[in-house]
Parts: C-alpha cells; sequence; structure tokens
C-alpha cells in the first residue's frame, strides 16, 4: 500500500522552495502512480491561493522487503508539483486512479519550523489514520521518530500540551475546592449517622 509518510510544510527557510511531501510504498511489488491525485484540505476558501492538487504520475517502488532503498520513498517537492501546503490546520489527501481516498494525514495549530509531519506507525485506515508526530525531516528515508517527540514529553503531535503544569494559584485553588468538598461530604455523612451526629453535635441534649 502506498502511504503519505511524511511532509514538512513549514521549512526553515523559503516555503516555496524547502516543502516537499513523501509518499512510502509498503507493498511487495512496485505500484504505478498514474492517474493518483494529491491535494490539500486546509483553508479551502475564496482567499486561498497556490495549486491544492497534483495529478502523479511514475512508479514507486516494493517497500515491503528486509532490504530498504530510496525507491520506496517518492519525494514530491513543491518546485515540481507547486503544491502549496499551509503553516496551519492543514490536510492531506492520497486518492488512486479510480478516486478511492487511499490515506490521509492532518495536524491542527501552526506547524513547527523545520519539522515535518512523519508517520510513526504504517496503519490501515480501518486502525487510525492519525498516527503522525513531529520529528526531524528525512526526506527519501526512513523516518527517525524520537521518543521523545510525542507522548514521552507531554506533546500531542498538534504539538500542544497533553497537561500543562499548574502554577501555584491554580495549585491551591484546586486544593481548597478539593478541602471544601470532603468538609462537606463529612457533615453530610456525621448528620445521617445518630450516633455519630450525637457525639459530634451533641444531639443527645434534650430539645426544650
Amino acid at each position: 500500500m502506498v502511504y503519505i509518510n511524511e511532509w514538512l510544510p513549514n521549512p526553515a527557510g523559503n516555503d516555496a522552495q524547502g516543502e516537499w511531501v513523501e509518499l512510502f510504498n509498503s507493498g511487495s511489488s512496485s505500484v504505478s502512480l498514474d492517474g493518483w491525485i494529491i491535494k490539500t484540505g486546509g483553508g479551502l476558501t475564496s482567499l486561498t491561493t497556490g495549486t491544492r492538487k497534483y495529478n502523479l504520475k511514475g512508479t514507486v517502488g516494493a517497500g515491503g522487503s528486509t532490504q530498504l532503498t530510496t525507491s520506496e520513498y517518492l519525494l514530491l517537492k513543491r518546485t515540481d508539483t507547486r503544491l502549496v501546503l499551509r503553516n496551519t490546520d492543514e490536510k492531506l489527501f492520497l486518492y488512486d486512479a479510480t478516486g478511492k481516498l487511499v490515506d490521509e494525514s492532518g495536524f491542527l495549530g501552526s506547524a513547527p519550523e523545520g519539522k515535518s509531519f512523519s508517520r510513526s506507525a504504517l496503519r490501515s485506515l480501518g486502525e487510525g489514520r492519525q498516527s503522525f508526530v513531529w520529528s526531524d525531516p528525512t526526506p527519501g528515508a526512513a523516518n527517525k521518530i524520537a521518543l521523545n517527540n510525542s507522548i514521552a514529553s507531554n506533546n500531542y503531535p498538534t504539538n500542544i500540551p497533553l497537561n500543562e503544569n499548574l502554577g501555584a494559584v491554580e495549585f491551591w485553588s484546586m486544593l481548597l475546592g478539593a478541602a471544601v468538598v470532603l468538609t462537606a461530604i463529612v457533615v453530610f455523612v456525621l448528620k445521617r449517622n445518630d450516633g455519630l451526629s450525637k457525639l459530634f453535635f451533641a444531639r443527645d441534649k434534650e430539645i426544650r
């Protein structure tokens, strides 16, 4: 199967010269891409400029073997395709010659400069399309995903912290809120239990 393997929407330097998309063939035989289409899907408004679709051609080599070579990777440079990638909230869609959606990839937020959106695992559409993280670019070669690029560094692929660190004000506010709730629960339990209520609230005194 041919996948969207890696793409660079926000290169260091000039976007028009540095942007690219990389495809990878995980199958055991080469695949003709004649008639295939790759297009972008972010921010499609009347103000959008630049090419949003590219008709693929040629062949990508087989990658389903123990010895990978550069033929399994097809690098599509913006200088050749004129395919414009947005730096914010961008998506990519890959269609085969029959018009079937083969793969897709997308991110929310802003793309970090000089980092590529790289596939961290090969997955079919049914198992989950979004298996990408931001990493150092490896055009025409296997992706190198650092362990601290995703969950290990407390970041989702969109580069947004999963759990932000609490400041002093937030910590004490949360602690005070927990204390109030706990106190209310204790008082409720004591009031509902006659023995404990008499012990703590002196309800054993006669009401005159």
